[in-house]
């Protein structure tokens, strides 16, 4: 007499659902989508990097800001891959997860181009690639056991068109008049090509190298000294501590200068850009948080330049603060000062002066510059809050910066060091708010439109 099979299982034992080795007939398995979209989200996670990092080797406002837009949208596809990541089995991420060698070495290869041109056509190719991928994926999984993962695809999808688009002018007509430099661009082009294709290589291979490397050295990520638009001429540092200090400017005796202020916020983003490429290992939501701020920047950086067009002005009538560049004697320790002094100083004391202008704006009868600076309080609320969260982080190899609060003190006092203060004029003020916020930064003329 045939007797059935018993089946038995530990209904507490699920390790069987992290096993690669299983296989289910030729379908897609939960731990299969799991890694697939974990190689996706390595890759969103060096997009960002490779777009935040060229921000301050382009010579173009516009494009710097553009470049920002397209790093912070890569992070927030990782959220969505990061949240599907962690339904699944076998590809959990977690604060101590970074990009793997190999694909941290193929974008390092590529980001290096020689100029602008060369690595818009790369990240264009890579992004179209990557898209492709996610398209491929939306063809193979199931449309229903996988309803979740191709819900977080489909929104990845709304930005298809604007990050791929985005490069075309750099690229399409790419030194048509320089044939030397075309030679270069179509040399460049075949080696990012054959970069992809290494990276989404199951085999190990030696490492490629660009012919002309050493001839052409690269323009960026993250360029020692920033390139800088001419349109927007930088301020004399050994007259001024800030551009907004610079009495030349058609601005300084009135309101509107808190326009100009919001438009300056340029240098800030570009300093962020050296950050978000240069700080290594720290927590994703790390990078998630700086992207957003540094985007945040960009934006009322944008917003400013829009509104000053709007008053009659051109960007040449000012003097512009330039952005901190990131060094190796730097890196430790200004980075870390840069970001506290940013988050837990000029943030804060700049909430005085713009909760002053909404009203003298709307005096004025001024109310798009009073909603701008309702916008930019809005968001600097939440900047506060990313320094709060990191600050002591980025300091923590530093012995005597070990809670939020001190991170907070010595920002403060090194803020007031460099503008020129006294250690006994700091001491006075350190503790009062109000009058912190009068030494670090300046006042507006709220009657004077």
């Amino acid at each position: 007499m045939d007797t059935k099979p018993t089946i038995m299982v530990d209904v507490n034992d699920l390790g069987f659902l992290d096993n690669t080795e299983t296989r289910t007939g030729t379908f897609v398995r939960p731990v299969d989508t799991a890694l697939m979209l974990r190689d996706c989200y390595w890759i969103e996670f060096e997009l960002s990097r490779m777009a935040m990092g060229w921000v301050t080797a382009a010579p173009d406002w516009e494009w710097k800001g553009e470049l920002v837009r397209m790093g912070y949208l890569h992070t927030e596809h990782m959220k969505k891959l990061r949240e599907r990541i962690g339904e699944l089995p076998g590809a959990a991420l977690n604060e101590r997860s970074w990009t793997p060698q190999r694909v941290s070495d193929v974008f390092l290869a590529v980001s290096t181009a020689p100029a602008f041109a060369e690595f818009a056509y790369a990240y264009r190719s890579f992004v179209t690639k990557l898209y492709a991928r996610y398209a491929w994926l939306s063809d193979v999984l199931d449309p229903i056991l996988e309803e979740p993962t191709l819900d977080a695809l489909r929104v990845i999808e709304l930005d298809r068109q604007l990050m791929i688009g985005w490069a075309d002018p750099h690229v399409r007509f790419a030194y048509v008049d320089d044939p030397e430099g075309r030679k270069r661009f179509d040399s460049w082009r075949k080696y990012a090509d054959r970069m992809w294709d290494e990276l989404a290589s199951d085999q190990e291979h030696a490492a490629i190298e660009w012919a002309e490397r050493l001839q052409h050295p690269p323009a960026g990520p993250v360029p020692a000294s920033p390139a800088n638009d001419p349109k927007y001429p930088h301020v004399d540092l050994t007259k001024y501590r800030s551009a907004m200090f610079d009495p030349a400017s058609p601005t300084y005796d009135s309101v509107k200068h808190m326009i100009f202020i919001n438009a300056s916020e340029m240098s800030a983003t570009e300093s962020l850009t050296y950050l978000y490429y240069g700080v290594q290992k720290m927590p994703m939501d790390f990078y998630h948080d700086v992207a957003r701020h540094t985007w945040d920047e960009s934006r009322h950086s944008r917003m400013g330049v829009r509104r000053l067009k709007q008053l009659g002005y051109r960007t040449e009538d000012f003097s512009w603060h330039p952005s901190t560049a990131l060094t190796p004697d730097n890196l430790e320790r200004t980075f870390p000062e840069f970001y506290s002094t940013l988050t837990m100083v000029m943030e804060p004391c700049s909430f005085i002066k713009k909760r002053k202008s909404i009203d003298a704006f709307k005096h004025h009868g001024d109310d798009l510059s009073s909603l701008q600076s309702e916008y930019d309080i809005a968001d600097e609320r939440l900047h506060v809050q990313f320094g709060k969260k990191w600050g002591a982080k980025l300091f923590e190899q530093i012995e005597d910066f070990v809670t939020a609060q001190s991170v907070a003190d010595k920002a403060k006092q090194l803020h007031l060091q460099k503008m020129g203060y006294s250690q006994s004029e700091i001491d006075s003020v350190l503790r009062s708010f109000p009058e912190f916020c009068g030494f670090a930064t300046m006042d507006l003329k709220y009657d004077v439109y």
